[in-house]
């Protein structure tokens, strides 16, 4: 909560959620040397300049809440007596410094899938930047590692996401006042994918039958997970994290994203149709006895773990049945696609879909519709039916 300055003639000031506030105990005393700007704690400290002299600095902290920021105020001081705080005007080299961000809560707090693809973007970085001081670090340079990085055929939308990661380990050292400005560096234009041909039913019908092949490894398995993904719209990995506790067969709702697994880290119900009441029943009565998940891991062993992926059985179906870019995300397109042309209203595909935009992506996106059924639609319509021709 922002704190407001009574000013003498009786008005309040608001303050800025980015200037500097003191912060205060329970019992309204302010710590001495702590502050805080925004979300971010810092210690105020004397520190040395390098010429025989100190001045007051306010050093960001490593902590998300109060009890952290006075155990990281603390540190400081203690380092500052053994002589440990960097002086004044050093700046560390971007490799130095990018292992500092790396162990850092900022990147720590993200998604898993987040952290290991900006882990890998900021090595790339080192190996590019090294020993080059973090105020040295320029767009040219930037440029170099780009235009290189696209010689070799990388896409300019991992080349943005590279850009993104070495943007964020500079706003942390900008956060701690090594840096004053970022450097102004544009995204790369990406032209949009084009759009994916929707699946036909016969389609859809050839990769489950091929799932029967008894030769398949993990056939039953993906059988299951194949038709499980069509009836719910779920994601390819959020759906392999889904336990049968989340299968509530009275509300008739299964519920995908516990814990924080999907994509924008909500969760959300999906309501039994028909189709999906039935496969959940045929899973139930088939599900092993010594696992609690609705996907479980066919090396699992002894323990109790969901498969990690069903890509490899995916691959060797998709090329028997002559569909070799098939791929998991088509089925949460053909289920999207299947709602708009049963009628649904759009809110409640977005609901099942796990979209925060109350249906606008599902017209956009995913409310491409087959030529048939738009076909039979036209032929729906009557205008002026009792006008002479």
């Amino acid at each position: 909560m922002e704190r407001t300055a009574t000013q003498s003639n009786g008005s309040k000031k608001q303050n800025h959620g980015q200037s500097f506030q003191p912060v205060f105990d329970s019992r309204k005393r302010k710590i001495p040397g702590l502050w805080r700007r925004g979300n971010r704690y810092y210690a105020q400290l004397r520190v040395d300049l390098g010429n025989g002299q100190t001045a007051p600095r306010r050093l960001p902290l490593n902590a998300i809440n109060l009890d952290e920021a006075k155990g990281e105020l603390e540190r400081k001081r203690t380092e500052r007596r053994d002589g440990k705080l960097p002086r004044t005007g050093f700046r560390p080299k971007f490799e130095d410094f990018a292992s500092e961000y790396l162990a850092s809560s900022i990147l720590t707090q993200k998604k898993d899938r987040t952290q290991t693809s900006e882990r890998q973007a900021i090595k790339r970085w080192i190996r590019h930047l090294g020993g080059v001081p973090l105020d040295k670090i320029s767009v040219p340079i930037i440029h170099s590692f780009r235009e290189k990085r696209l010689r070799k055929g990388t896409s300019p939308r991992t080349v943005n996401l590279d850009t993104i990661a070495l943007r964020n380990v500079l706003k942390y050292a900008r956060d701690r006042e090594l840096i004053e400005r970022l450097p102004e560096v544009r995204q790369l234009k990406v032209s949009p994918p084009p759009r994916r041909e929707l699946l036909r039913k016969e389609q859809i019908i050839a990769l489950v039958e091929e799932a029967t092949n008894p030769k398949l490894k993990n056939g039953p398995l993906f059988r299951f997970y194949l038709r499980f993904l069509l009836m719910t719209g779920a994601r390819e990995q959020e759906t392999l994290f889904i336990r049968w506790a989340d299968v509530d067969f009275q509300r008739q709702t299964v519920t995908i994203g516990k814990n924080g697994v999907s994509k924008n880290g909500r969760e959300r119900d999906v309501d039994f149709s028909p189709q999906l009441a039935a496969l959940l029943d045929q899973m139930a009565a088939q599900r092993p006895p010594d696992t609690s998940w609705l996907f479980p891991s066919p090396q699992r062993g002894v323990k109790d773990e969901h498969a990690k992926t069903l890509r490899e059985t995916l691959k060797v179906i998709r090329t028997k049945v002559g569909l070799p870019n098939v791929g998991f995300h088509d089925l949460r397109h053909y289920f999207a696609s299947g709602c708009v042309m049963a009628g649904l209203d759009y809110m409640t595909i977005a609901s099942w879909l796990g979209h925060s935009d109350g249906g606008i992506l599902v017209g956009k996106v995913y409310g491409h519709l087959a030529e048939t059924h738009k076909k039979a639609a036209a032929q729906k319509l009557k205008f002026l039916e009792d006008a002479p021709a």
